[in-house]
């Protein structure tokens, strides 16, 4: 895992997903992109009333482009500061050795043009998990990711602990979601001290079993413990959260389920709630 990437469009709410990129930039000694995404200000021009002189909506437009260079400038004290205190340096990951650097980007445009073509790019891209339910940006940079990319991201919580991937919980049901997940996150795995493989309820019988999943990682060197669990009462979502916290988890690895409707991706039910009130980071892919 060598590049990383942090979308960012408000200065808010960075200091947990700086913490995260920053924790596995040193891990991986990888090169991690915070990548700032500011409005293009004459992008709402079309939608400002017809009554409006040339010169009004100039002076729109002006204010516009001073709150988004305002919001990057917020941002990068927040991204400088990180760095300093981690003692990373600046650099393109381009060096002989392999060593932990970081850069800063500013682009101008949609989230949706831009957050989805840089992440494929990356090996993993780190985005906060969206816990206001009044910011969309949050929203709109997981959905990006997770939809447009075609590579896995990784959730930060509000408050992360000290250590990510030290004890995995690996959810797993079988469908091509979670396979490809756990291949992307082999890099995690093979630095895991313990790791448990855990299915809810029932197995679909024309499914990988979680026996399958276990040689198939024994094979890479791997160990890992088998877990079955009843959801009895609960939501599968919920077993899930509780399992990982009973077990000290510090990284749930998850496919991202979907399925589509009136061409929009609607999240399933177990991934929602995973992205809502997961407490340690979540590393998943669709």
């Amino acid at each position: 895992m060598r590049t990383l990437l942090v979308p960012m469009t408000d200065p808010k709410g960075q200091d947990s997903v700086l913490k995260v990129a920053f924790s596995l930039v040193r891990t991986f000694s990888a090169h991690l992109t915070c990548l700032f995404i500011r409005p293009d200000p004459r992008a709402a021009i079309p939608f400002m009333g017809e009554g409006l002189t040339a010169d009004a909506i100039q002076d729109l437009v002006d204010a516009s482009d001073r709150e988004g260079k305002a919001r990057a400038a917020r941002t990068y004290a927040v991204f400088e500061e990180t760095r300093k205190k981690q003692d990373i340096p600046l650099g393109d990951g381009l060096g002989p050795e392999k060593t932990a650097t970081v850069a800063w980007e500013e682009s101008t445009g949609f989230i949706a043009d831009r957050v989805g073509r840089a992440a494929r790019l990356a090996d993993l891209t780190v985005v906060p998990q969206p816990v206001d339910p009044n910011s969309e940006d949050s929203a709109d940079l997981l959905n990006e990711v997770l939809f447009r990319s075609g590579r896995p991201l990784l959730l930060a919580p509000p408050n992360p602990s000290e250590t990510i991937g030290s004890t995995i919980l690996v959810a797993w049901n079988g469908r091509a979601e979670c396979a490809r997940t756990v291949a992307a996150a082999l890099p995690f795995l093979h630095r895991a001290e313990r790791i448990f493989l855990l299915t809810v309820d029932d197995e679909h019988p024309d499914r990988p079993s979680l026996e399958g999943l276990s040689l198939y990682l024994a094979r890479q060197g791997i160990s890992a413990d088998i877990l079955h669990r009843e959801s009895d009462d609960k939501s599968v979502g919920e077993t899930i959260r509780d399992t990982a916290e009973t077990l000290g988890a510090d990284l749930l690895v998850m496919g991202a389920f979907s399925h589509s409707r009136w061409r929009e991706m609607i999240i399933g039910g177990v991934t929602r709630h995973a992205i809502h009130h997961a407490k340690i980071p979540v590393f998943m892919s669709h």
